[in-house]
């Protein structure tokens, strides 16, 4: 692989858009492109040294055990998600893994204290840095927030807003291929199997949602939009 290529693959997310090819150079573990295939394990290195990786292309879950020895999805990670050790503290971590969930899936990584010493030498980097991590921890906020304050329906569609994400824009049908399974988005939404079961189902009924094994089908994107925005 080229250190061009490398280099286009970080230069790719608008958090890295702005560096140059030796800033970029510094910053990335040239080793740790690493292209998996679907179905992959991809446990995190334990180090000393805290890291950040970067999805290029494709999507995986991350899954964690629970104390009763269960596996537990916490989230999809995305192309062009920025994950890892993003808060910049050297907390100990529980057990987390990813398992590749398209076809393919590359993932990129580099030591924290690199990305450390970059923001120092680039204060404007450093800014964009830190509105990065702010948004992302938001987003955590909001989701902790409607898993409290929000009934299962509620989560439900924003969980599948945010997996259609912008492929519904301007259009009144879409699709997506389908990585989860019920009991994923049951996970996901902190509620049952058999409640998911019944709403999917209560959503095809109303002719907004159709959810099978190999895709999501929104029926009809302006009520969706619609439903997503009373509930938000």
């Amino acid at each position: 692989m080229s250190a061009d290529l490398k280099y286009w693959y970080l230069h790719n997310h608008k958090l890295f858009r702005n560096l140059s090819f030796k800033e970029i150079n510094t910053l990335c573990i040239l080793k740790k492109f690493k292209k998996s295939s679907k179905s992959e394990i991809l446990e995190l290195p334990e180090s000393d040294k805290p890291r950040v990786y970067f999805l290029k292309k494709g999507m995986m879950k991350l899954m964690k055990i629970n104390e009763a020895g269960d596996e537990v999805l916490v989230d999809i990670i995305k192309k062009g998600d920025l994950f890892g050790e993003l808060s910049l503290e050297k907390n100990k971590k529980e057990h987390e893994y990813f398992k590749v969930i398209s076809e393919t899936a590359i993932l990129c990584t580099f030591y924290q204290d690199n990305l450390e010493r970059l923001m120092l030498s680039k204060p404007d980097f450093a800014i964009k840095y830190i509105k990065y991590v702010g948004f992302n921890f938001k987003k955590i906020q909001n989701n902790y927030n409607n898993i409290f304050f929000k009934d299962a329906k509620s989560r439900l569609i924003l969980l599948l807003e945010n997996i259609i994400d912008d492929k519904i824009e301007s259009q009144t049908t879409c699709s997506v291929e389908n990585y989860l399974t019920q009991n994923d988005l049951a996970n996901l939404i902190c509620t049952s199997r058999q409640t998911v079961s019944g709403l999917l189902k209560e959503l095809e009924k109303e002719e907004v949602v159709k959810y099978s094994q190999k895709e999501i089908f929104i029926l009809n994107a302006k009520k969706f939009q619609k439903y997503a925005e009373n509930v938000k």
